[in-house]
């Protein structure tokens, strides 16, 4: 397990955003500019994912909450939403750590693909109840399949990259490219 000192955390988390700001431009701008509308992967679930399954520390609510924060300036969905639902999906990682698998990357493609979409369901579930009406819930959820299908595939490539920027020791908790 690593351990985590302000420094550490507060590099972790500026590297981090600015992956973040990076892809969220390349995903706002130049995918459109390609021609490519309707598809916008989230990668801010799978840094909020990689930091539930890799990161042990006492902040990590915090961190999720700045992920979803910077994620919120380049989305119309508020960060709140998005922070609740990774702290859920985050404690539900906790519990289940010890039975997860990255020893491969199909291993760590199923269970990101199986996080992802207890995400979605969530924001999914939440964005109806705040908006009153469930008649578009299956809509809310489905629109984000395809995508997370694709973050999936890219999950071990991702989560290699950013075990270099938090200087997880890969070899004890794992994912294999």
């Amino acid at each position: 397990m690593n351990k985590y000192g302000p420094k550490d955390l507060l590099l972790g988390t500026i590297k981090t955003c600015l992956l973040l700001v990076v892809l969220e431009i390349f995903t706002t701008a130049f995918l459109p500019a390609m021609g490519i509308i309707n598809f916008r992967p989230e990668f801010n679930v799978l840094i909020v994912l990689f930091l539930a399954f890799k990161l042990e520390t006492p902040v990590l609510a915090w961190l999720i909450m700045i992920v979803q924060y910077v994620h919120s300036l380049f989305s119309i969905e508020g960060w709140a939403i998005g922070a609740f639902t990774g702290v859920l999906v985050s404690m539900s990682v906790r519990y289940l750590k010890d039975m997860l698998d990255f020893s491969t990357a199909i291993s760590t493609i199923i269970v990101v693909q199986i996080f992802q979409v207890a995400w979605f369901f969530a924001t999914s579930f939440l964005l109806s109840l705040k908006l009153g009406d469930f008649g578009n819930f299956f809509h809310l959820f489905w629109q984000d399949i395809p995508e997370s299908l694709a973050l999936s595939i890219l999950s071990p490539f991702f989560f290699f990259v950013l075990d270099r920027v938090w200087r997880v020791k890969s070899k004890a908790v794992g994912v294999a490219i």
